[in-house]
């Protein structure tokens, strides 16, 4: 970033914050990996970002797959308001070893249980539907969440799935 001439640049380590008034930014471990270049794989660190303002939760999560990390953060950040939680890009079968399995990106249920290991109070899927990464049908991923949010303790309308291009208020969805 400096390079191309951003001045208020702050690196973070995992568990990190950076508060800017009443807005409270906390980098957090997922369960991914980095690269920027050939020539830098884990050079540096992958993680979600935990964002608090005004008593209100918000897990972002980055790509990631599903780990006991959740169950760590749930202990220590939980509950949250809002998990956004990617649901796509997971089914790379027959190049990878096992179908409908990614190390590195959820399939919706996974992305379930990790919002619910958080104890969240609701979960947004994203990340799908966009760019063909993975094998999945492109309509699988908001259909397989939405049909399995009660059996990881979800009302079906607390797993929320936008429609392409919607445009919502975040205090609609995380307003009590």
């Amino acid at each position: 970033f400096t390079r191309n001439g951003f001045s208020d640049v702050n690196e973070m380590d995992w568990y990190d914050e950076i508060k800017v008034n009443d807005l409270k930014i906390t980098f957090v471990p997922a369960v991914h990996w980095s690269k920027r270049s050939l020539w830098d794989t884990n050079k540096t660190l992958w993680g979600n970002f935990i964002i608090e303002y005004k008593n209100k939760k918000i897990l972002f999560a980055c790509d990631t797959g599903y780990g006991n990390i959740y169950k760590e953060l749930g202990e220590k950040y939980g509950p949250i308001d809002l998990t956004f939680i990617n649901i796509g890009a997971y089914n790379f079968y027959p190049m990878a070893p096992k179908k409908d399995k990614s190390i590195y990106h959820t399939n919706p249920e996974e992305a379930l249980n990790i919002a619910q290991d958080l104890k969240s109070k609701k979960v947004l899927g994203m990340h799908w539907g966009t760019v063909v990464l993975s094998l999945e049908p492109i309509m699988e991923p908001p259909k397989r969440f939405k049909d399995n949010a009660e059996k990881y303790g979800f009302k079906r309308e607390d797993a929320i799935i936008f429609k392409i291009g919607q445009v919502t208020k975040l205090q609609d969805i995380i307003s009590d």
